[in-house]
């Protein structure tokens, strides 16, 4: 049995950097699991942001009006950039970054108050700095490499306008350092962790689904060769069973009308006696597409029932339909021009006797009534003179 082949599993894949065939994939996990996340984030930030301008009152207070004004305004562009990236974009990089872009912007306004102000509380505030870049680093999922180049922004940004402040006085600076950067470091740590988790859970469900479609597969497959003729690639005896059950509860219940033709290859067993059993096979084989390729529109069904017999089920309720698909069939058989010298009659090609009934006739009470009486009227056809068609029931008495 062959085997559908699948990618090697996602989790081997992953060397450090999403391989290419699943990023598109991924982009897409990210944004279906972590959109809320990433949009909540970014409201969260804001409101952290507003919420200094208390700070600033009591800290800061002759930038207090400013502080105001400064922060409404670019809460209000805030709001605006939140509600165009998140309604309209669909780009997970856009989504992940955009708070700590925001960051940036607000750690530049926010020393630039500091630096205007004239309150001896200025020293002590630029530690309350650190919410900036823990804010920036804990909340994405996505992209490690743009929250990595937004915290060396952020930390440029911080640590530049510290050694401005403090005039450059070593001493200040290098404690308030000492401070930020092991603050820095983690959380741009947990940032890496997290986004790493997201990979990995992403990795997890790929390798879930892709052995739920190669079990699919599996399972599919098997029930082709639960259900195929080995020989000739047609449905077996079992699915015709199947099949034919169903077809007769649906013309019981609704009225879906069918009919079935019992095939039989005339003369079989002197031509496979004399030519052998490969060559019987192939001539099975040969036989069997016929009928399937005589058979069109999706209508009808061809098993194997035994040897050389063939059903073929037919979806229509017309008789005369019938007798046209299975004249087709015949003549589609000896078209073959498959020689046979070793049959009684004068004939010297192969051929096929067919009989048939439609499932709705009177006195078939069950699927077994309907092969019964298809294998009647065959073995009248037969008696008949074969290489022909019987419709009808023979006579009785």
């Amino acid at each position: 049995m062959t085997l559908p082949e699948f990618p090697a599993e996602p989790s081997r894949q992953f060397q450090g950097t999403m391989p290419p065939s699943l990023r598109v994939a991924y982009k897409a996990y990210v944004i279906r699991h972590y959109r809320r996340f990433l949009l909540a984030i970014n409201f969260i930030a804001m409101a952290a942001y507003d919420s200094y301008v208390l700070a600033d009152a009591l800290l800061i207070p002759d930038m207090a009006k400013e502080s105001l004004l400064l922060r409404t305004a670019l809460s209000l562009i805030g709001l605006l950039n939140i509600f165009l990236v998140f309604r309209f974009s669909r780009s997970v990089l856009a989504m992940d970054l955009l708070m700590p872009v925001h960051d940036i912007i607000s750690t530049l306004a926010w020393f630039e108050l500091l630096k205007r102000s004239a309150s001896p509380d200025v020293p002590f505030f630029l530690y309350a700095s650190v919410v900036f870049i823990l804010l920036g680093n804990l909340g994405v999922r996505y992209s490690f490499k743009g929250i990595a180049l937004i915290s060396a922004i952020i930390s440029a940004i911080i640590l530049y306008n510290v050694w401005l402040i403090h005039d450059g006085a070593a001493k200040p600076v290098l404690i308030f350092t000492l401070v930020y950067l092991p603050v820095a470091l983690f959380s741009l740590f947990i940032s890496w962790t997290n986004i790493r988790g997201v990979r990995q859970a992403f990795l997890a469900d790929q390798e879930e689904r892709r052995q739920r479609s190669e079990l699919a597969s599996l399972n599919l497959r098997l029930q082709e060769l639960a259900s195929t003729d080995a020989l000739t690639g047609v449905g077996n005896r079992r699915a015709l069973d199947t099949q034919l059950n169903a077809s007769w509860d649906g013309m019981r219940a609704h009225g879906r009308p069918f009919a079935l033709l019992l095939v039989d290859i005339d003369y079989f067993k002197p031509y496979n006696d004399h030519f052998g059993h490969q060559t019987g096979d192939r001539c099975l084989c040969r036989v069997a597409e016929s009928l399937v390729g005589s058979l069109r529109g999706g209508r009808a069904s061809v098993y194997r029932y035994g040897g050389e017999e063939f059903v073929v089920l037919l979806e229509t309720g017309s008789v005369d339909d019938l007798r046209r698909v299975a004249e087709r069939l015949r003549e589609q058989v000896a078209s073959l021009n498959i020689e046979h010298l070793h049959r009684p009659d004068a004939l010297r090609h192969l051929t096929i006797s067919l009989g048939a009934a439609m499932a709705n006739e009177e006195g078939l009470n069950q699927p077994l009534d309907l092969l019964a009486r298809c294998d009647q009227r065959l073995y009248c056809a037969k008696q008949t003179g074969r290489n022909r068609v019987q419709l009808s029931s023979p006579p009785t008495g």
